[in-house]
């Protein structure tokens, strides 16, 4: 049976930590330990990555292009794709400012882990 608030909760500390990973390691960690082992994501600029090795890669190279992140969420709808719309400010490792905003769409496997998430940016 699926667990919805549980999946929500993990949405929550995703983006929670993702605020804080540019600065601290530890978030980090704890943002990688929200996925499946076998879990992929295809991100807003198309990057892919396909296991654990890879998901721990991609977001050392996220977190250590932006300098600070602040998210806004809301979960839209948990019926399929757990959609999630958010905007995001930040500051680049090079000084540039940036706003964006866009929709996450997750799968969970039964222990309220991500086993997919696509990131949609529109502008």
């Amino acid at each position: 049976m699926v667990d919805v608030d549980l999946n929500k909760t993990t949405i929550q500390k995703y983006f929670k930590l993702s605020d804080y990973a540019s600065g601290d390691m530890n978030y980090l960690k704890t943002i990688i330990d929200l996925f499946n082992d076998r879990a992929h994501i295809t991100s807003g600029m198309n990057e892919t990555a396909v296991n654990k090795d890879e998901i721990a890669d991609f977001f050392r190279n996220f977190f250590g292009r932006n300098k600070q992140l602040k998210h806004l969420f809301e979960i839209r709808d948990v019926d399929e794709d757990y959609k999630t719309e958010w905007v995001v400010a930040g500051l680049k490792s090079d000084g540039t400012l940036f706003s964006l905003h866009g929709f996450d769409y997750y799968q969970f496997d039964d222990a309220g882990k991500i086993t997919t998430l696509k990131v949609v940016i529109s502008q």
